[in-house]
């Protein structure tokens, strides 16, 4: 079936098909997911440098979303391991789970369900949420692999970070991105060492009790991210993974992941009806290239449900060395959908023939990430059998009452709710309402910057440029969690500045650490960086 298109979609299908985005859904585990909307994976950087648990203002952020009727509400990432923090301000799986480290994680999860962290866990919540409307609580948990960056990472510098092979990000284009890029590469991000057997089987321990971490603190279930050129997408791309033992990407490019998810479904380990998710990455198809294999693709969903142990399957895209799942940029978007929604579509075709052998549970659903940022897209993304769950990133941010307000357009009939996509980002921000203020000084600064950058002969490396977009989101959910309005007269300059600069937002310490060690790291980045580029421009 050919995909959608806004143009060729009648005025008012998307009203009739949007009904279907209300209704509940069962997972394979037997959870009940209360609408089809999800309030998709996104990273907070909230955390202080080298990882916390939750703290007050990252509550604050999740009871914006809690309140706003989602069927199911995800985590950003949750490491699991404190030295392999892709960017150094990540929450983090603690090393041993006691009452005193549960308890932070426990309140998110009451925040989640009840949307107030001292909510009771008893069948009502706060609002009334019961337990047939409450949101499901899901921890999406990684490991940066050869993605963590060098001493923000929480290594020693210079320390190479584990992955299944020893190359560097940045390999497969040397050459092509220049000497900016190739310098940030020098700078940030090792060559890696080749994990062991031990080094493998410790890891797969580390996810083990991510997932008795979101177990006994009250979480749903946990998510495994196996994309975006993380340790688990590096075991299953041939891109990543050059081995010739049984961990090959050749041989058995989902032992890694099915070791993981069969250690977190052994007797005892977590309930039975917790969900287990899985994140794949339909970029990670390829050798040297970035061109989608997508049989291979669909082979591993084919195998992945199978197994019978798996809940969901998000389908998204790319990496930090081709981050097509961050650009936004115009030429990317519209056939990046297509990809992703075909793929999304074929996956339910090959899943609802799969009968798995080592369980009787039903296969896994499939949820469709990206690009889902209008009401008809929504819509026939669900009545085409695209998708079964809706995943929502960047559009929960600017709607976090996003279900809510779709209940009250389908209630109202109101055809124009989300019928065109949001407001477009720019470089440089809506114009403030005075060029005589800080913020007009602010964006005459960084026109200036961006005139000057535009003579030097430089590329930006290709991470930079697409998380700029990403960096504005950030942003905006800091301003949520301080009960902030979306400030649209930011550009993606201002936001970039902001996201590497300010310190974190209220972020409860109890281990001494303050604001000084933050920006004492920044400034010393800072030297370093104009140390080096000042020998080369």
């Amino acid at each position: 079936m050919a995909p959608y298109t806004d143009s060729n979609y009648a005025d008012a299908q998307p009203l009739v098909d949007a009904e279907k985005i209300l209704t509940p859904i069962t997972l394979p585990c037997g959870r009940v997911v209360p609408n089809r909307l999800v309030k998709a994976p996104m990273y907070e950087h909230f955390a202080p440098l080298w990882g916390s648990g939750p703290h007050e203002s990252f509550i604050a952020l999740y009871q914006k979303w809690a309140a706003g009727g989602w069927g199911m509400i995800m985590t950003g990432n949750i490491q699991v391991a404190k030295d392999h923090l892709p960017l150094g301000r990540d929450l983090v799986v603690p090393d041993a789970l006691s009452e005193e480290t549960l308890a932070p994680w426990r309140e998110l999860a009451n925040t989640i369900h009840f949307g107030a962290p001292a909510a009771s866990s008893s069948r009502i919540g706060l609002g009334g949420k019961d337990e047939d409307s409450r949101p499901l609580a899901i921890m999406q948990l990684s490991h940066g692999g050869r993605q963590s960056l060098n001493f923000y990472g929480g290594r020693r510098l210079f320390a190479p970070p584990l992955a299944p092979s020893p190359i560097r990000v940045g390999q497969m284009h040397k050459g092509q991105d220049g000497w900016l890029s190739r310098l940030a590469h020098w700078l940030f991000l090792q060559v890696p060492k080749e994990m062991t057997h031990e080094d493998i089987q410790r890891t797969i321990g580390q996810f083990v009790l991510g997932a008795q971490l979101a177990a006994q603190s009250g979480f749903d279930g946990i998510e495994l991210h196996a994309a975006h050129g993380y340790l688990i997408s590096e075991f299953i791309s041939p891109k990543t993974n050059r081995r010739t033992d049984e961990y090959s990407a050749d041989r058995d490019p989902l032992r890694f992941l099915r070791e993981i998810v069969e250690a977190i479904r052994a007797p005892g380990v977590v309930p039975d009806d917790f969900v287990v998710g899985v994140k794949l990455n339909a970029a990670d198809y390829a050798r040297d290239t970035c061109e989608l294999q997508e049989n291979r693709a669909l082979e591993h969903v084919r195998e992945i449900g199978k197994w019978g142990l798996v809940d969901t399957i998000q389908v998204s895209g790319g990496d930090y060395e081709d981050p097509q799942f961050i650009d936004v940029a115009l030429e990317y978007k519209s056939a990046r959908q297509v990809v992703y929604e075909s793929f999304a579509e074929r996956s339910i075709d090959i899943l609802s023939s799969c009968i798995p052998t080592a369980t009787s549970r039903p296969p896994p659903l499939v949820l469709l990430t990206g690009g889902l940022n209008t009401l008809p897209r929504m819509s026939s993304a669900l009545a085409r059998d695209h998708a079964q769950l809706l995943g929502i990133g960047r559009l929960s941010v600017i709607h976090p009452h996003l279900p809510t307000k779709l209940s009250a357009a389908l209630s109202r009939k109101d055809a124009d709710f989300l019928r065109s996509e949001p407001w477009a980002l720019s470089e440089l921000g809506d114009p403030p309402s005075s060029y005589l203020s800080w913020r007009g000084l602010e964006r005459a600064l960084w026109y200036v910057c961006l005139l000057v950058w535009s003579y030097i002969p430089a590329k930006m490396p290709r991470v930079v440029g697409a998380t700029a977009n990403v960096n504005w989101y950030n942003y905006m959910m800091r301003r949520h969690a301080l009960g902030q309005d979306l400030d649209f007269t930011v550009g993606t300059v201002g936001t970039m500045a902001r996201f590497f600069l300010l310190p974190v937002p209220h972020a409860s310490r109890t281990d001494g650490e303050g604001d000084w060690v933050w920006w004492i790291s920044v400034a010393v980045v800072g030297v370093v960086l104009g140390m080096a580029l000042g020998q080369v421009i």
